[in-house]
């Protein structure tokens, strides 16, 4: 599974292309490891490329959230597939990481601006 990695404000975006699953799972988590070990505080994983997730996948993002939560990071979900958004609805994955329907808003839920 390709993931390329680029920096918006103090966030990194992740975006995955291809299946999210068991054999994509060691490649996405390494970046995640990554990101994690740079301090990242807010990490997208942009999932507009991914047409499936399957257990591993989900499971894959439940630590990762936990391991970020620890130390005060978020992750957060976008732009998910609506396949996608239904696995990750069955499996109650939005009560753990919010999902947006855009990086700017994923952005923005982060960083609230003056009201």
């Amino acid at each position: 599974m390709p993931v390329t990695t680029r920096a918006i404000n103090s966030a990194i975006v992740l975006d995955l292309s291809g299946r999210f699953d068991a054999a994509a799972k060691q490649e996405v988590k390494s970046a995640i490891e990554q990101a994690y070990e740079a301090g990242t505080p807010h990490l997208i994983l942009n999932l507009a490329g991914v047409p499936l997730v399957d257990s591993a996948a989900l499971g894959l993002l439940a630590i990762s959230h936990q391991k970020f939560k620890q130390h005060g990071g978020k992750i957060s979900l976008v732009h998910p597939q609506p396949e996608v958004r239904l696995i990750l609805d069955m499996a109650s994955m939005p009560t753990l990481i919010p999902s947006y329907d855009t990086i700017e808003e994923a952005i923005a839920a982060e960083n609230p601006g003056p009201s």
